[in-house]
């Protein structure tokens, strides 16, 4: 992490913290109704563990950035160390990776609750999602 300044790292975190924050809400809250949703379908586990995953992941990435953000701030009484630093800034990046995409996943599997016809819809739709996030992040084009 040292290619990156302190100030460029404090800004990714803050964002990444809010949008972590709303989207693990957002993962709760749907893990929550489907839990609730009593159906004998298949589909029903694999949303309940991708949302589970998706909220989970999602609030890994929101206490990282909050430590990033702490420790990074000019008048922290905790030592800003490199190490640290090179610890929980790609645990937040990977936290929000796979929790935004287990989301995707949750949402793409939602259909298949309803229907055939809807199932497919909402995967395709969550797959187009899927290419986006990963040809649009940091690592993609």
């Amino acid at each position: 992490m040292s290619d990156f300044s302190p100030s460029f790292i404090v800004a990714v975190a803050e964002q990444l913290s809010f949008v972590s924050a709303f989207l693990g809400g957002i993962s709760a809250a749907m893990l929550i109704t489907v839990v609730v949703f009593t159906s004998e379908k298949k589909s029903i586990s694999w949303i309940v563990s991708s949302a589970a995953l998706a909220a989970c992941s999602l609030l890994i990435a929101v206490v990282a950035s909050w430590r990033i953000i702490i420790v990074l701030h000019p008048e922290s009484p905790i030592e800003a160390g490199d190490r640290v630093v090179n610890i929980l800034y790609p645990i937040m990046l990977l936290g929000y990776g796979v929790g935004f995409l287990s989301l995707l996943v949750s949402i793409g599997l939602s259909g298949w609750l309803r229907s055939k016809k809807a199932g497919m819809l909402t995967s395709s739709i969550a797959l187009v999602s899927v290419l986006f996030f990963v040809l649009a992040s940091p690592f993609g084009l």
